[in-house]
Parts: structure tokens; sequence; C-alpha cells
């Protein structure tokens, strides 16, 4: 019964993209991904009756439309791996990254 991970639920229209236990993260994926133009809820399973952040307990979802998801697993991995697009210019060329 409790051996089994939380899963995102299924939401018509909405995919998962993004799942962590911790608030302020969930809350820097939203921001993240609307900065990029993307639309994103957090769905949070935080059990209320219970005062932590780790686990099942406190499981958070963010989800995009469907039709934007590919978009956003890319910018994810984008973010992830320090390849962050602002503003359409991809990354930096050499005299921006030496502040020139």
């Amino acid at each position: 019964m409790f051996s089994d991970k939380m899963k995102p639920d299924e939401v018509d229209n909405w995919k998962c993209v993004y799942e962590t236990s911790i608030e302020s993260e969930a809350g820097l994926v939203q921001a993240f991904l609307k900065d990029q133009g993307l639309e994103c809820e957090v769905l949070s399973k935080k059990d209320s009756a219970y005062t932590v952040n780790f686990g099942d307990l406190s499981a958070l979802f963010v989800y995009v439309p469907a039709e934007q998801a590919d978009d956003a697993l890319k910018a994810l991995e984008e973010w992830k791996d320090g390849k962050i697009d602002y503003e359409g210019k991809g990354e930096p060329d050499e005299d921006e990254e030496n502040g020139a």
C-alpha cells in the first residue's frame, strides 16, 4: 500500500513535466517555465496533517498544457544543462562571457 510512489494525476490536456517535494523548487520551476512563455500550474499533494516536506507526504507536480509539454521538457533540460535560452539568443558567445 505505502510502497508505491505517488504518481501525478491524469489531467485532461495537461502533462506533468516536473516532480519534487520542495515547494520553493516547484515555484522556481513554475516561474522559469512561465518566463519561457509556457503556461504552467503546480498541483500540491502535500498532506496538511503532517509538517514534512519530503517523500509522498509532500509531493508537488508541475503541469503544462499537453501541447506545450515537449517545449517545457526541452527548456527544463537546457536549464539543467546550463544552456538557458535568454530572449532567443541561445548560449552566450565568447564576448558576452568575457564581459565585453
